[in-house]
């Protein structure tokens, strides 16, 4: 893959489509950017300027530990980008957690039930708005897992959405956001596809990928 030119400072605010922009208190953004820079993480790549009312479905990966989460939410509010993600449901029951969960734009989710419908939940919280951004780890797990999860499919197709590739890379503690990747129609194609890509970036706990 060719190395993305990473920019100095690292954060600029064109990295996120205008649509995209949650324009929380620039304190907020500031001091976001000062930790990730403190733990010695950059950001690569930006997402381009979309279609007026454009959805997108950002996939993540690897998805290995809760450091994921960590330096994701960092990048998110530093990015100062307006995102949804689903969230453990018994998370968002800590008072404080819970809040801030919400206030990140997270959906509660009861991931132990059978059908429980993230699909359906993505789509109906997608269509609230005019144009939305859900961001979703293929893996659907941080334990190891051969079968990775179609449902960001399924909602790109619902919602008439592209995807578009982000990555964690812990050895050389980047973010990288890189491209759209276009579905061929073949499931099991397309997941293979992406297998290969993401194997390419280092994960927080490699035995977990």
């Amino acid at each position: 893959m060719t190395k993305i030119k990473s920019d100095r400072p690292i954060f600029y605010v064109n990295k996120i489509p205008k649509a995209f922009r949650a324009y929380r208190p620039k304190a907020i953004q500031f001091l976001a950017r000062l930790m990730l820079r403190v733990f010695g993480w950059t950001i690569e790549g930006r997402i381009p300027e979309m279609r007026e009312n454009e959805n997108l479905v950002l996939i993540a990966a690897p998805h290995t530990s809760n450091w994921d989460g960590f330096f994701g939410f960092i990048a998110i509010i530093g990015l100062d980008a307006k995102i949804s993600f689903f969230g453990k449901h018994t998370l968002f029951k800590k008072p404080f957690l819970g809040r801030f969960l919400k206030y990140m734009g997270g959906i509660p989710v009861d991931k132990n039930k059978p059908g429980s419908g993230l699909v359906k939940e993505a789509v109906e919280n997608m269509e609230k708005l005019k144009g939305s951004l859900i961001a979703i780890a293929p893996e659907g797990t941080r334990s190891k897992t051969k079968q990775w999860r179609t449902g960001f499919l399924h909602i790109a197709e619902a919602v008439d959405a592209r995807i578009f590739k982000a990555a964690f890379d812990f050895n050389t503690k980047r973010i990288i956001l890189d491209n759209f990747f276009i579905p061929s129609g073949n499931t099991e194609k397309d997941l293979d596809k992406l297998k290969i890509y993401y194997s390419k970036f280092s994960a927080k706990k490699p035995k977990n990928y």
